[in-house]
């Protein structure tokens, strides 16, 4: 499969699709969530589900991907607590509203980032590594 790390950047909200489409199915630890309030900075690495490596391959893979938001005003949490470091939420999609980046996860859970001058950046750091399970969403 190729290797190449991805790096995207987001400005707007139609950039923001594109990032949520590439992170969808991503699995984040909560241990790797973090917030500088002082910087306006969110960081958050996931576990991401390589939907763009060579299709119709019999093993898939994920890879280590930093999700970089600068110019972040405040961070609400839905659904879980930053000090539950060991659980791992499955992420579904990012929405850019009201000058908002809402990360949304699997059970209801959420982070609600309010945004300012903001800029996002992703980019795909170490090897991948294989994983049998295709992530499935029923129709």
């Amino acid at each position: 499969m190729d290797t190449q790390p991805l790096k995207l950047r987001a400005q707007d909200a139609e950039d923001v699709q594109v990032v949520a489409t590439v992170l969808q199915d991503a699995i984040a630890p909560v241990c790797d969530m973090m917030y500088d309030a002082a910087a306006k900075n969110f960081v958050m690495v996931v576990h991401r589900f390589r939907w763009d490596a060579s299709p119709g391959e019999a093993c898939f893979e994920r890879v280590c991907c930093a999700l970089d938001v600068r110019g972040v005003e405040a961070v609400q949490r839905q659904g879980f607590e930053q000090s539950d470091h060991a659980r791992m939420l499955d992420l579904l999609t990012l929405v850019l509203e009201n000058g908002c980046l809402h990360l949304v996860f699997a059970g209801g859970v959420r982070l609600k980032l309010k945004l300012a001058d903001w800029r996002l950046q992703l980019e795909d750091f170490g090897e991948p590594w294989p994983t049998q399970h295709q992530p499935c969403h029923a129709t």
